[in-house]
């Protein structure tokens, strides 16, 4: 059985908005141990649309589209799925009266534009739509299934969740997958990927996410204890520069340890240009930041317990300047990832770095 997701609108190919319900489809169906075939993008087209679900279907397979069944003249999906299903777009009777409940209560009058909406493919499953007036369906249709869903996230989400998620798993038959996310700070992808090929991965499906200035390893598995083995070779490697097993950001990670150890922490930023207070400006432990072009020194802060002050970029590498207590220290470190996102690297890494100090001196 072959999945695959299909976001239809003129306004995805411009690229006048980002499509982010596959995204947001494809993350639940993986980690809920279905295997996605493809992703693609269908213009408000019925010819298209029609060509693309007769290529899909050539084969047994799962079809989820989301947008296209609003209420104007280009909304074509709910029209082109029945003529291609020969079926007949009948008016479902139910959601008529809920729609004319639900537009009564903002003082609307029913149009004939709300009623298209209605008109849903005969033998179809109507899904219900919770903020909206356009409900979605599901269709069976030769060894294959279509479920057709709102372009609208806020709409589509809760209905895919409540009504298509399990049923998408009970199509496929999918087996719950074990994961982990290792977030690390200070190791390259190409090392980690290096490191992954001593490994024994057999059944381990991998991703690898370099990111400003961190690296996430994502690891799914259906043997608990072969994934469980995989994260104890990353922590014993790579020691507190692992900093989450559980997909955390570092700010969050960080904070919550100097909240444990009582520390405040302030940063003196030029080259960071305040992303690191950006990063920690919610969290308790936070007491200030200065942002300038100067090269103050670092015990211009009074009060905080630390004072961070990365400085001195070359290249990919730079000078940490670190104040904990009445200890002041100089590390030289190098930053991840790519020179346009310099800056937030060098604060993830300079965030991650306290982090490890932290835990190898103080915890």
């Amino acid at each position: 059985m072959k999945v695959y997701i299909v976001s239809i609108g003129n306004e995805l190919l411009e690229g006048s908005i980002i499509d982010t319900n596959s995204s947001y489809i494809a993350h639940r169906l993986f980690i809920n141990g279905v295997n996605i075939d493809g992703i693609l993008v269908c213009p408000d087209s019925k010819e298209r649309l029609k060509k693309l679900l007769e290529d899909l279907t050539k084969t047994e397979s799962c079809i989820i589209t989301t947008g296209g069944l609003g209420p104007t003249f280009d909304d074509i999906t709910t029209e082109t799925v029945a003529d291609f299903c020969r079926k007949e777009l009948k008016l479902n009777r139910k959601m008529y009266f809920e729609l004319i409940e639900k537009i009564k209560i903002k003082g609307i009058k029913p149009t004939i534009s709300h009623l298209k909406q209605l008109y849903l493919p005969e033998d179809s499953v109507p899904i219900k739509n919770q903020y909206g007036t356009a409900p979605g369906f599901y269709i069976k249709f030769r060894e294959s299934h279509i479920f057709s869903l709102p372009g609208v996230p806020s709409e589509m989400k809760p209905m895919f969740e409540n009504h298509v998620i399990d049923k998408v798993k009970e199509i496929v038959n999918s087996q719950d997958l074990y994961r982990v996310d290792l977030k690390i700070i200070g190791v390259a992808e190409s090392e980690a990927n290096r490191f992954l090929e001593t490994l024994k991965m057999d059944g381990i499906q991998v991703i690898l996410n370099a990111m400003e200035g961190e690296l996430a390893v994502r690891l799914r598995a259906k043997d608990k204890i072969a994934l469980q083995s995989i994260e104890r070779a990353f922590v014993e490697r790579y020691g507190f520069k692992v900093y989450s097993t559980k997909d955390e950001k570092i700010e969050d990670v960080l904070a919550k340890l100097l909240d444990g150890l009582n520390f405040t922490i302030s940063f003196r930023e030029n080259i960071t240009a305040g992303i690191l207070a950006h990063l920690m400006i919610d969290k308790a432990c936070f007491k200030e930041s200065l942002v300038s072009n100067g090269e103050a020194e670092i015990d211009i802060f009074q009060g905080a317990d630390i004072v961070a002050f990365p400085s001195n970029l070359t290249g990919n590498e730079f000078e940490l300047k670190l104040k904990v207590e009445d200890e002041l220290g100089s590390f030289k470190l190098r930053y991840l990832g790519n020179v346009n996102f310099m800056r937030k690297s060098v604060a993830k890494r300079t965030l991650g770095f306290i982090y490890e100090y932290l835990k190898e001196h103080y915890d």
